[in-house]
């Protein structure tokens, strides 16, 4: 089975085109890559890392342990790209470590220093990597890295990075810088802002979503943390989303959780109270308006969900 795997690591780094097709040896050799399942391959591929000198080679093995060990986060395998950031040195490759890396759950016990090494890194790719990295960490030393981050740092995207990689990696603690952020003057660090609060928060921060729904940025995220934590009492202030929503036309259709625009999702949230005279006449309201202001996808919402309109 070694030589085998030698044999498709060497496939994967041919560019050159198969004999009978368009396509490239490589790119054969990585579409193989992916129908293989079997966990026991990975001490072989682990040896071939620790003896192969060359660099290309070595990174086609930790692309295929990747593929194999992510599925069932093989903490084996997640502890050894951990030990070999320390002992990379190509730029190239600790890149691609660490973006595998940000893809596996990391529980507590984890050892996450190699990463931390990499987080006051001079090279803006290599830096933010690390920060990626971090996702679906259970740690509270990962979350005083990312504040600190967060207090330390002017660059935007290690701003943006850090507060996304907390909704993942976050606890209470998180909560007042990100709250902070809120008002940040660029809307994708204040709206990653919100959706780290409303995945660490949850309910307990109800007020703050609604606040935020009514102002002019964060709506879709403001928007989703309502109608997953709000009640009937809330109904107003979806009512008042969707009117100015069909209040005239939108030039770009903006899908959120599930594909559903914002607009499916408010009234995901309304059919769950048929009977309110209120949401009835915002069918009525959708159906005058969905020629010219509606997207197809919420046409379509509307005709598969019909309500009864009759007197309440």
């Amino acid at each position: 089975m070694r030589t085998y795997l030698e044999e498709l690591i060497n496939r994967m780094c041919d560019r050159n085109l198969e004999k009978t097709s368009s396509e490239t040896i490589a790119y054969n050799a990585y579409r193989e890559v992916d129908n293989i399942k079997d966990e026991n391959l990975l001490p072989t591929l682990f040896e071939i890392v620790n003896n192969e000198l060359d660099e290309n080679k070595r990174n086609k093995a930790y692309y295929i342990i990747s593929k194999i060990a992510l599925p069932n986060n093989d903490i084996e395998s997640l502890n050894f790209f951990l030990q070999k950031l320390k002992k990379e040195k190509s730029k190239g490759i600790i890149e691609d470590l660490l973006k595998i890396i940000s893809s596996f759950k990391k529980p507590k016990e984890i050892d996450l220093a190699n990463i931390f090494n990499f987080l006051n890194n001079k090279s803006n790719l290599i830096r933010h990597n690390a920060i990626l990295a971090l996702e679906n960490c259970n740690s509270t030393e990962c979350e005083n890295k990312l504040i600190m981050i967060l207090e330390n740092s002017t660059n935007q995207y290690d701003l943006l990075y850090s507060t996304q990689v907390l909704s993942t990696s976050g606890f209470h603690k998180s909560l007042p810088k990100l709250k902070e952020l809120i008002t940040h003057s660029k809307q994708d660090i204040s709206n990653s802002a919100l959706w780290g609060i409303y995945q660490i928060a949850k309910e307990k921060e109800l007020p703050l979503y609604l606040e935020q729904l009514k102002k002019s940025k964060n709506k879709f995220t403001a928007l989703q943390a309502v109608v997953m934590y709000g009640n009937d009492e809330v109904i107003p202030n979806i009512i008042k989303r969707i009117k100015e929503l069909i209040s005239k036309k939108r030039n770009i259709e903006v899908i959120g959780e599930y594909g559903y625009t914002e607009l499916i999702i408010a009234m995901n949230f309304l059919i769950k109270f048929p009977d309110s005279k209120v949401i009835k006449d915002i069918y009525s309201l959708l159906e005058l308006k969905k020629d010219d202001f509606l997207w197809e996808s919420e046409k379509e919402w509307l005709m598969n969900n019909p309500i009864d309109k009759g007197s309440h």
